[in-house]
């Protein structure tokens, strides 16, 4: 049992820190505990914490326990973030999706360039090279994401692996083209864009990008043998993985995508649109239709996952019922299990919060 891997005098601090929620959702929390889970869990709607719980260590050797408000990793969430950037230049009629590199970012020079579309990297249908194949680099991590000062542009501009819009393949590549398209059409750093459109309109009071000082973020990721898992620098990770929050800055983040505060109703809808021939890929996120316990018809899901050097993260959004529900975890072998097979942590907590005959006590 993997429970066994925390420190009995440390799990005196695992428990409900907050909860205005059902029995159901303190049931998942307790059999997740029990199973291993170490981090934090929220659920909101559009106006209300629902459920707020934390349990298990952020540091071992530090003997931390987990608390509300300590800044996560957002890990690919950040991929969320950068997507929902991009969607209001397209919005304010600045970019369209099918617009190429090339017409916006003159100074990538890859062979794709002028064929590759904002859609493309934001569905990870480029076919651009991938940080993950770079060489290995310390403690066994691909290069790339730990050199001291990877240029990012450099390795993304070199051969594709192939033509863009043929097949899926995960790659922060992607992204990181999309924040220097960005950064060019907005006349601003990636950073200060963050600032300027997130973090001061909504209020902020976590919400950065990783530099290359050591991380904000306080915890240390485990694998299941209980030895800290070795990083790579968060920092080279950039807008695909390198935002840095907490729990309740990244609901304020979902509110207001749900409320279409930060991209139009029909920008939303686009961007929320997952594509059944690419596994249901939409624009920064995944979204489908999802058959939860307790509720009479199936749930149109958007999930954002992340991990970076075991640091997991779920974010999930059921606009029509306008929630959200959002898991750290350090637990780098945790398994959320997936909600399309209809059992698992996520599948059971979704429904917690979802669904109102599975919430009943």
């Amino acid at each position: 049992m993997r429970r066994a891997l925390i420190p009995a005098a440390l799990l005196a601090c695992a428990g409900l820190v907050q909860a205005a929620g059902t029995s159901a959702l303190h049931r998942v929390f307790d059999d997740a505990v029990k199973a291993g889970f170490a981090g934090e869990v929220l659920v909101g709607s559009l106006d209300a914490v629902l459920f707020e719980a934390v349990a298990g260590v952020a540091d071992r050797e530090q003997r931390l326990p987990h608390r509300t408000g300590q800044v996560w990793r957002w890990a690919s969430v950040s991929k969320q973030v950068t997507a929902a950037l991009v969607m209001r230049q397209v919005d304010a009629g600045r970019l369209q999706l099918d617009d190429t590199v090339a017409q916006h970012l003159p100074g990538f020079t890859g062979p794709s360039a002028a064929r590759v579309t904002v859609r493309q990297l934001l569905q990870h249908l480029s076919g651009l090279p991938n940080p993950d194949d770079s060489a290995p680099g310390s403690a066994g991590l691909p290069g790339f994401y730990t050199a001291a000062q990877p240029d990012a542009l450099a390795h993304c501009a070199g051969t594709p692996k192939r033509p863009p819009g043929t097949a899926f393949e995960y790659n922060n590549c992607d992204t990181l083209v999309l924040a220097a398209l960005l950064a060019r059409v907005v006349e601003q750093p990636f950073e200060a864009l963050l600032q300027t459109q997130l973090v001061k309109p909504l209020g902020l009071q976590s919400l950065g990008l990783a530099g290359p000082s050591p991380p904000r973020a306080n915890v240390v990721p485990y694998a299941a043998d209980g030895r800290a898992v070795p990083q790579p620098r968060l920092a080279n990770f950039g807008a695909a993985g390198a935002l840095e929050g907490s729990a309740r800055d990244l609901l304020e983040f979902d509110r207001a995508l749900l409320r279409f505060k930060l991209v139009s109703e029909a920008g939303s809808r686009t961007m929320w649109a997952g594509e059944p021939k690419w596994g249901c890929v939409a624009l920064g996120a995944w979204g489908y239709p999802a058959t939860l316990s307790g509720c009479a018809r199936p749930v149109q899901l958007v999930e954002r996952r992340g991990d970076v050097g075991g640091s997991q993260v779920r974010n999930i959004l059921a606009p029509a019922l306008g929630k959200a529900v959002i898991v750290f975890t350090n637990a780098a072998d945790f398994e959320f299990g997936e909600v399309w097979q209809g059992r698992g942590f996520s599948h059971a907590l979704l429904s917690a919060a979802l669904c109102p005959l599975a919430s009943s006590p």
